[in-house]
């Protein structure tokens, strides 16, 4: 039994390095989108850096409240589904 739990243990430390390391990852693709989308758009030329930072920042609050966002959850919600089951198959059938 202690093993599992160790296991277990294990898995959820590797799997908050995983969550941590692609939510960083994620953030910085959206940032570089809303970038790469304001500095393609020739209307904004005249406009100011302030204006640009408050463009991004509207855009990650709105990418923080969003789907993509919540969906990075499943990094732990499956490993541990399927962890759960295994222990159950190899146990109790």
């Amino acid at each position: 039994m202690m093993g599992w739990l160790r296991l277990a243990f294990l898995m959820y430390v590797g799997l908050t390095i995983a969550y941590f390391l692609t939510s960083i990852y994620s953030r910085s693709v959206r940032r570089e989108k809303l970038e790469k989308e304001w500095d393609s758009d020739p209307a904004r030329e005249g406009l100011t850096a302030e204006e640009r930072r408050a463009f991004i920042e509207a855009g990650m609050v709105h990418y923080d409240k969003g789907l993509k966002r919540r969906l990075l959850w499943l990094i732990y919600i499956l490993p541990t589904v399927g962890f759960l089951a295994t222990v159950y198959f190899v146990n109790w059938t």
